[in-house]
């Protein structure tokens, strides 16, 4: 019941992320501060798109 009950707003989800833009870039090695920085920008954003 409780998977039921979690599997439920899976498609929500989807949908809030399809304004989320996909990260294009290529991270040197080892990273840049300024690459880790972005890679974390776009996570906030994820965050804040799936908790709409």
């Amino acid at each position: 019941m409780q998977l039921n009950s979690a599997l439920s707003g899976t498609s929500n989800n989807s949908n809030n992320s399809n304004g989320v833009n996909t990260l294009v870039m290529t991270v040197s090695d080892p990273p840049t501060v300024g690459e880790v920085q972005a890679i974390a920008s776009k996570l906030d954003e994820l965050i804040l798109a799936l908790r709409r």
